[in-house]
């Protein structure tokens, strides 16, 4: 038995259209080819798929047993050509992604590109003793996505997607977590943790020091040694909420900032000059126009519209 895509596309499009004449027209043939195909596919498989004896063809109930295998069939033909082509246009099979924040941030985004570009494989890297800024002008990623920093180098451009909220946090059972408000000479008594890309750029950093400062690499190994007790912590409020909510972490009240949420931005950076590949510049393109925001302490947005 030897059965053809044809064929088989046929009888799927035909149950999916209701008629002959509508799936002909879908497929742009005349309806006695159409109908011919799927006669023929009768003959291939030993069975009626469709009862005639109506003005509209009905499945029979070998008909019915029989459209989703060939509905799987033809799925994925559909999609090793959509693969195909992907390659014929010289698609990049990987795109490379450096993000600093938390990827809920961006899932909207990439939930489309995954739509728009479902056989480009996109690696979503956090980097690790390098700023994102630095990946990118390397080439080890094709953009980068992370809290700002000061001083691009002249190869990279970037746009501001919006602004997050950072605080100070510390273990329940801290001895800084007693008091309702933390001087800044309170804080240099205990060791500070610090993220690596963040150590000298953090808002009123100058007033941050500590007699101690572990820099680590990566926020989840911060909030880690913060549950640990082993410090207080500087970290973007999207990577413990569900820490704070359940009073694990408590947030430190600065007496020299009461009223005031420590916002820092979040930029886009990608190459200034290099020409990009289609699915890269799509989604520059999209991640420039996403919105990173959160509510601050009197329920404003971060960054309004």
């Amino acid at each position: 038995m030897r059965i053809t895509l044809d064929r088989l596309e046929a009888f799927v499009v035909a149950c999916e259209a209701g008629s002959f004449s509508a799936a002909a027209r879908r497929l742009g043939k005349s309806q006695s080819t159409l109908s011919a195909a799927i006669a023929q596919l009768e003959v291939d498989v030993g069975a009626d798929l469709f009862d005639r004896s109506t003005r509209v063809p009905r499945l029979t109930e070998a008909g019915r047993r029989l459209a989703l295998e060939a509905r799987t069939v033809v799925d994925r033909a559909r999609g090793f050509e959509r693969h195909a082509d992907a390659l014929a246009l010289e698609q990049a099979p990987t795109l490379t992604l450096a993000v600093g924040i938390h990827l809920r941030l961006l899932s909207e985004p990439l939930r489309e590109f995954a739509e728009h570009y479902p056989y480009v494989n996109l690696l979503v890297q956090n980097p690790v003793g390098m700023r994102i800024d630095e990946q990118v002008r390397r080439g080890d990623a094709a953009l980068g996505v992370g809290f700002a920093a000061p001083g691009y180098d002249r190869s990279l451009d970037f746009r501001q997607l919006g602004k997050l909220i950072l605080l100070h946090v510390v273990h329940r059972d801290h001895p800084l977590a007693a008091g309702e408000r933390v001087g800044f000479a309170e804080l240099r008594e205990h060791r500070r943790l610090v993220h690596s890309d963040q150590a000298d750029v953090q808002p009123t950093t100058e007033y941050l020091q500590a007699a101690q400062t572990w820099q680590i690499f990566g926020y989840e190994p911060l909030v880690e040694l913060t549950r640990a007790g082993l410090g207080w912590a500087t970290v973007p409020r999207q990577c413990v909420l569900e820490e704070l909510a359940r009073g694990e972490f408590v947030e430190l009240q600065l007496e020299a900032y009461p009223h005031t949420d420590w916002l820092v931005g979040v930029d886009l950076v990608y190459p200034r000059s290099r020409l990009p590949s289609e699915p890269e510049l799509w989604l520059r393109e999209r991640l420039s126009g996403h919105l990173v925001s959160e509510r601050d302490r009197d329920g404003n947005p971060t960054a309004p519209r």
